[in-house]
């Protein structure tokens, strides 16, 4: 059996740092290094806002730094101490904690680095791309050539030094001094090799794949914003759910809710003028902070959300800069998992998304090859070999089956199914949880791989399978009921509705169970009721969906989900 390829080796050559000088005057000069194994593309120009410009570029330097994993505590001093005490700890206890050490933080053990900042230089803008150190966060600064003095710009793409050197570099820039800012290779260069996973390079397609889907658009204020922030700043979420959620209703102002404290705070920015009002829950949502920095500077917040669960796009203008933030489902999903985004795994492909950006700004595409030479499309169309498998099984559709979704309330949803393997020639039965936040909670197989580690290795190809399923079987169903034939099709639901008003939000749930329309509305518990009985189940359907048209036409908001 052949082994994936999981990595590719990328030459690098930065040699000396970045570094600032001065001509004996004011002004600065500001010199980022830039691949030398890319030499064409360069840039040398003088800035009109240069706090604008530093700021941005330090909000990227913050977004590349960024890992908001959970991380276990290191024990390895306790463990000496009880060692040292002549406690109850055995030599080889000691012995495993300093080999797991080893082969997790020191230099054997980096065989793997992330994709350096990608630098374009073109007619229109400098941009600069980049991950987080977490996958799940992008960043990208667009810097107009309107931003820019007597540009001498040598159009193409390499990559950039944002090292802790280069970002003291930046921190230098002041508004009184009049600041040039060079982008170019080092004179002197010291040749290197980057072993990139596959997975960063499949991240860029996610998110030019998730740039052009369409999605629900609003503007927000700074001061929003900086509320949202300063807020996250005083109070910690201990309880579930934990998610930053955006009521809109058409010809009013978003609403912008923080859970579980259920905080409303009203926007600044201008109506929604989507065609029907809805609640898009967004997670990660601390993600945000490293946005704090450019807030001074910011004109408005375009905002992009694909969905509840799905990507969402922070798009600041800063004036002749922007700066689009895109942060995945949630933080714990980076942009190439499965969980997270379904794009390039459901189909081909497609390595134009790796020689092409998104600039969402300026509403256009870009030239932007990534590697000189691209991987093979094979190896990025899943993130690694147990996705291969899990969409090998899917690709059959009677392999995989979903065989239960169970609503568990507070405690999120229980889905569970079984999935024949032709290769192993059995019948296997996997099983998750998904909480109100959207994470998967809980899980079990009967494959012999769970069995081994359970969920430590993460999830099977068999659980991976089920949950694609059952994620295009809610988008499926979702589209459906936009349509008469998939509306025809619906027997039995319940939607929860909500409208805020002066005197508190009022809940309104209305149920279809075969012939009967069953209502509940009110502001508190116990709702009052009412229950209607047709002559056919065609007839309560009918009225159902009719009774869902009037309630949004009066400002109800559809939060079923």
């Amino acid at each position: 059996m052949t082994t994936p390829v999981t990595t590719v080796d990328v030459p690098v050559g930065f040699g000396a740092p970045s570094s600032t000088a001065t001509d004996g005057g004011d002004a600065l000069r500001v010199h980022l290094s830039t691949d030398a194994n890319r030499r064409d593309p360069r840039a040398v120009t003088r800035l009109h806002q240069p706090a604008v410009v530093r700021d941005a570029l330090l909000a990227l330097g913050d977004v590349l730094a960024s890992d908001l994993r959970y991380r276990g505590r290191d024990r390895a001093d306790y463990l000496a101490y009880l060692l040292a005490k002549g406690k109850g700890v055995s030599k080889q206890v000691w012995e495993a904690q300093k080999e797991y050490l080893r082969l997790r933080y020191t230099e054997a053990a980096r065989t793997e680095e992330p994709l350096d900042p990608v630098l374009t230089v073109a007619a229109d803008a400098l941009r600069i791309e980049l991950l987080s150190r977490d996958e799940s966060a992008y960043a990208q600064l667009a810097i107009g050539v309107d931003a820019l003095a007597a540009p001498s710009l040598t159009p193409g793409t390499t990559f950039l030094d944002l090292s802790p050197a280069a970002l003291r570099a930046i921190g230098r820039i002041r508004t009184y001094r009049p600041t040039t800012l060079e982008l170019s290779p080092p004179a002197e260069v010291k040749a290197a090799s980057r072993r990139v996973p596959l997975r960063w390079l499949r991240a860029f397609g996610q998110i030019n794949a998730s740039a052009r889907l369409p999605a629900e658009r609003f503007e927000l204020a700074p001061i929003d914003l900086y509320n949202v922030l300063f807020t996250l700043r005083m109070r910690k979420a201990k309880q579930a759910p934990r998610a930053l959620r955006y009521e809109l209703v058409p010809g009013q102002a978003p609403r912008i809710v923080l859970e579980p404290w259920d905080l409303v705070l009203a926007s600044n920015g201008g109506p929604y003028t989507g065609p029907r009002p809805m609640v898009v829950r967004t997670w990660g949502r601390n993600r945000l902070l490293v946005l704090a920095r450019l807030l001074p500077h910011a004109r408005r917040v375009h905002v992009h959300l694909l969905g509840a669960g799905l990507p969402a796009f922070y798009v600041v203008d800063l004036g002749d800069v922007s700066f689009t933030l895109a942060l995945s489902g949630w933080t714990d999903a980076g942009w190439a998992g499965v969980s997270t985004f379904d794009q390039l795994a459901a189909g081909d492909a497609d390595l134009t998304l790796l020689r092409a950006g998104v600039d969402l700004a300026r509403g256009v595409t870009f030239a932007r090859p990534l590697l000189a030479t691209p991987p093979p499309a094979d190896d990025l169309r899943f993130r690694d070999a147990r996705e291969a498998a899990a969409h090998r099984l899917l690709a059959d559709a009677a392999q995989v089956v979903l065989t239960k979704v169970h609503d568990l309330g507070a405690d999120g949803q229980r889905i569970e199914g079984q999935v024949d393997d032709g290769r192993a020639h059995r019948r296997f039965h996997a099983a998750f949880t998904i909480d109100r936040e959207g994470r998967t909670a809980g899980a079990s197989c009967t494959c012999p791989a769970f069995r081994r580690a359970g969920i430590k290795e993460g999830p099977c190809e068999h659980m991976i399978a089920l949950r694609v399923l059952h994620a295009r079987e809610q988008a499926r169903l979702e589209a459906a009921r936009g349509t008469e034939e998939g509306k025809r099709l619906i027997r039995a639901e319940t939607r929860t509705l909500f409208r805020r008003g002066a005197r508190g939000s009022e809940t309104f749930r209305l149920s279809l169970d075969d012939r009967a329309v069953i209502a509940r509305w009110g502001q508190d518990e116990p709702l009052r009721m009412s229950r209607q009985l047709h002559a056919t189940a065609d007839d309560a359907r009918l009225a159902y969906f009719a009774r869902l048209d009037e309630l949004a036409e009066k400002g109800y908001i559809d939060a079923t989900a």
